[in-house]
């Protein structure tokens, strides 16, 4: 299975900036059984490459001069070949499990998500249901949170998406994870890639997100209960964080006044 990436950022000011900074986490972290057979990742400026707290490799654009305008473009091409029932990595965790238990950001947690995991957190405490209790939260948070779009944006918390009872990916991500550090499993955030040229799967013409837990003995699992499925050799995972910010695919910040918008189309297709 090989599969083609394009992905374009483009951030347009109403208003010339005289230098803008721009924080790129789109390198690919291939599971076991994954290959990258190319990776390339374009932008204006001076190009710095640095990791984050997270373990999340990180490339700068750095624009000193006035400009309206900036575009990120990555191209890629990625293959699977393995068998695994999830995506495993072959890295050692660079925090401990019970960082990823901290209430806060955009997964923050509080009685409003008893529903949600009413009955799971006994299975949850033991090892060897763990799994069987992470999928059956999956199920309740595809059942109450519908994937539609136009309804949330990045800044949408779980809180509000468990409201809504509806949303992107990154809500269901958000709640899923939400719920998980609620009953005392280690959660976080996975930003990355999958394919969008399968009606059946709800993936957006952005990256795509996803959550993983942990179960002592198999580390991280992955869980995308937008899809309700765990991840597999079609998802490739570039960054992990708490939330959504930590683990945001393209940020920016500038000098200067007036409006900026930002547009994202990605395209991720099985190659022939």
């Amino acid at each position: 299975m090989r599969l083609s990436v394009r992905h374009v950022t483009r951030f347009a000011f109403d208003q010339p900036s005289g230098h803008s900074i721009h924080d790129v986490r789109l390198t690919p972290k291939p599971a076991t059984g994954q290959r990258i057979v190319s990776w390339r990742i374009d932008g204006p400026g001076k190009r710095s490459e640095w990791l984050d707290g997270h373990g999340n490799q990180v490339t700068t654009f750095s624009v000193a001069h006035q400009h309206d305008h900036v575009e990120i473009v990555v191209h890629g091409v990625y293959e699977y070949s393995g068998q695994d029932q999830w995506l495993r990595y072959a890295e050692s965790p660079t925090l401990p499990p019970p960082f990823w238990l901290r209430n806060t950001g955009l997964a923050t947690h509080d009685k409003d998500f008893a529903p949600m995991i009413e009955g799971l957190a006994d299975k949850a405490a033991v090892q060897a249901t763990r799994v069987e209790a992470l999928h059956e939260l999956m199920k309740r948070v595809g059942e109450r949170i519908a994937y539609k779009t136009g309804i949330s944006t990045v800044d949408t918390t779980a809180k509000q998406a468990l409201a809504h009872g509806a949303g992107v990916a990154q809500d269901h991500t958000h709640v899923f994870i939400a719920c998980c550090r609620r009953i005392g499993v280690p959660a976080r955030y996975v930003s990355g890639y999958l394919r969008n040229d399968d009606p059946a799967l709800h993936v957006g013409r952005t990256s795509h997100s996803w959550a993983e837990a942990w179960v002592p003995g198999l580390e991280w699992v992955g869980f995308d209960p937008a899809n309700g499925i765990s991840p597999g050799g079609e998802s490739l995972r570039v960054a992990v964080g708490l939330d959504y910010r930590d683990a945001a695919p393209v940020s920016g910040r500038r000098v200067g006044f007036g409006e900026a918008t930002m547009t994202v189309d990605a395209s991720v297709k099985l190659m022939g």
